[in-house]
């Protein structure tokens, strides 16, 4: 069966947003979960002809176990006809938001793979992010989704943050790599306009303290034996999400839900984030709002340069291809940050990785 392999489900509540947010989020609105997933289905409904047998399905949010478990099931018992054998199936929470009972019931829905919030587990700096999970929450969440039976355990990390010194940055590498979770995903904090900590004037650390802590954080992490595989992502072997790969190696994916995002046969869209609107239209039977564009050439080979340079391994050339600056590849070899098998495919090296946006900078037009 042919279609798309790749399906995202955007939940959008949350208890409070963090200060570092501009997603797409609900805060509250709790008595709408139930007719937020009737929508989800409905959209399912409408959208379902592209699908193909899935190899992937991504639960984001906002924070998607304060669904619980009961309404995930129903969602997941919807998929599970398109599910290949051996599908990824992940759901994100937040620590504070999940118990023993609740992850084992995820696990019995057909989750394999959980993706814990934890960003720090540092005091001041939890409290720095709004963060509303304590460190014993999120160390308490990652002992008991290893119990539960997941197949792959995930923790999302934070540098960069407002505060945050080398020794904090030390002891959070300590008390991760001590967790052992399959996966790693640390990137280093954005603020987006819209976020709270972005109108409060908030200033990040500067460019080479943030280059530093990436550094620490990559050394660390690759010294404890996890892979770094992509830019901000570090994997036990076997453990890479198959979702995300799909994302960077730019294959289509639907999007369902109050804000997300499609990539299908070259056309892009985006759900209007309206959660009222969102609902009230797919009670009616119509698509909800959205927008759309088509993507052009240029904007797909240069998406393909962008994502397929965050990965570790080569990008093919005949895929990708040509860069808007050719005559720069010469130069980025002679300076030791790319390397590769001369007209057919190229990649960073370790130190080009360090220098990611910098290469492309050199090698690529962007608007």
């Amino acid at each position: 069966m042919s279609g798309v392999r790749h399906l995202y489900l955007h939940l959008p509540f949350c208890s409070s947003r963090c200060g570092y947010c501009a997603f797409v989020v609900e805060v509250g609105g709790l008595d709408r979960r139930d007719d937020y997933a009737d929508a989800l289905l409905s959209e399912l409904h409408l959208e379902g002809d592209v699908l193909g047998r899935l190899d992937t399905v991504y639960l984001g949010g906002g924070t998607p176990t304060l669904m619980r478990p009961r309404r995930l099931r129903r969602l997941l018992d919807a998929i599970r006809p398109r599910l290949a054998p051996g599908a990824e199936v992940t759901a994100e929470a937040n620590p504070e938001t999940v118990d023993g009972r609740q992850l084992e019931a995820l696990v019995e829905a057909g989750v394999t793979r959980i993706s814990l919030g934890v960003q720090s587990l540092q005091p001041h700096l939890l409290s720095a992010l709004d963060r509303a999970a304590t460190p014993d929450q999120a160390r308490a969440a990652v002992a008991c989704a290893r119990a539960a039976g997941f197949a792959s355990v995930s923790v999302d990390l934070l540098f960069g943050v407002p505060g945050q010194d080398p020794d904090d940055l030390h002891r959070d590498l300590e008390e991760v790599v001590g967790l052992r979770p399959d996966h790693v995903s640390w990137y280093e904090l954005e603020l987006k306009a819209g976020s709270a900590l972005a109108r409060c004037g908030v200033a990040l650390p500067d460019e080479d303290a943030a280059a530093d802590a990436y550094r620490t954080v990559v050394v660390g992490l690759e010294g404890a034996g996890y892979h770094w595989y992509e830019t901000a992502n570090f994997a036990r072997r076997g453990h890479q999400c198959r979702h995300s790969l799909a994302y960077w190696g730019a294959a289509d994916y639907l999007g369902l839900g109050v804000g997300a995002v499609s990539t299908v046969a070259g056309r892009r869209w985006r759900n209007a984030a309206d959660l009222h609107a969102y609902v009230a239209a797919l009670a009616d039977g119509r698509a909800p709002r959205r927008s759309e564009e088509a993507l052009d050439p240029d904007t797909a080979r240069r998406e393909r340069w962008m994502l397929g340079l965050r990965l570790d391994r080569p990008l093919a050339l005949g895929w990708a291809g040509p860069p808007d600056h050719p005559e720069a590849l010469p130069r980025l070899r002679e300076l030791g940050l790319m390397e590769g098998g001369g007209a057919h495919e190229v990649r960073l090296s370790r130190e080009g990785r360090f220098l990611q946006n910098a290469v492309l900078g050199e090698l690529m037009e962007y608007a």
